[in-house]
């Protein structure tokens, strides 16, 4: 029989032609399909800000986004007690009584920072949209009061604690607990003279009004002329000095 080899490879041509179309190269379609929907981003949260007060007093929230601009002069804010420091709640370690750590802040009164708390625009306002009130004045502790002598004036950011006691209304340490509203006056920065620090911005303590506790900060102790201002810390030396 005479051999064909030209159409024996076109038959193979046609076999081959199938497995090697274009459907073949592609390789498998992704699995994913392209969605015409058209997705709507979630609508940007307001930052308007609370009406501004006619007495000339701010918002917490006004002092937090725009506090630049009245840095490092006295303001006016209101709001409500949204957190307050407590020394003996600090201090207090598992298994120790009212007792122990009473004895512990008398022994180490520096281990206590400087009283403050924040204030929010509402009572629930969270600790991190709240304001940071530094340096409110606090009792004499019992270290201080044995090298006081009777007669001397009392400092800045302090006051007797026999007055605290008697008349809490009328000493220049202000009654606060959380939830309550008052007005702040201070000066607004970043750092106090008691070296406390808040880049967001914080108010160093002037005066107060409780509203809630029925309170208004006394007018500020004037000190005789050429009074040293009080140090941020008591002198070991003072505190061996018998009273």
């Amino acid at each position: 029989m005479p051999h064909r080899p030209c159409l024996s490879i076109a038959l193979l041509g046609l076999l081959i032609a199938p497995a090697c179309g274009k459907d073949q190269l592609e390789g498998p379609k992704a699995e994913v399909t392209v969605s015409e929907k058209k997705l709507q981003p979630p609508a940007v949260p307001a930052f308007d800000l609370p009406a501004a007060a006619g007495d000339g007093s701010h918002s917490v929230k006004e002092l937090r986004v725009k506090g630049r601009k009245f840095l490092e002069t006295e303001v006016t804010v209101q709001g409500y007690v949204t957190w307050v420091y407590e020394c003996k709640t600090a201090l207090r370690e598992p298994g120790m009584t009212d007792e122990d750590v009473q004895k512990l802040i008398e022994a180490e009164p520096d281990r206590c920072e400087r009283p403050k708390f924040y204030i929010g625009d509402a009572a629930d306002t969270p600790a991190e949209k709240s304001l940071w009130v530094v340096d409110v004045p606090r009792p004499y502790n019992k270290a201080e009061m044995k090298v006081r002598k009777k007669g001397d004036p009392v400092e800045p950011y302090r006051c007797d604690p026999a007055q605290l006691a008697k008349t809490p209304l009328l000493s220049p340490c202000p009654p606060y607990k959380v939830g309550d509203k008052v007005t702040l006056t201070g000066t607004f920065s970043v750092a106090s003279p008691h070296s406390e620090r808040n880049t967001d911005g914080l108010v160093v303590f002037k005066k107060m009004k409780n509203e809630t506790a029925g309170y208004e900060s006394p007018p500020p102790v004037e000190l005789p002329p050429g009074t040293p201002p009080p140090a941020t810390k008591i002198s070991p030396n003072d505190m061996v000095k018998p009273s």
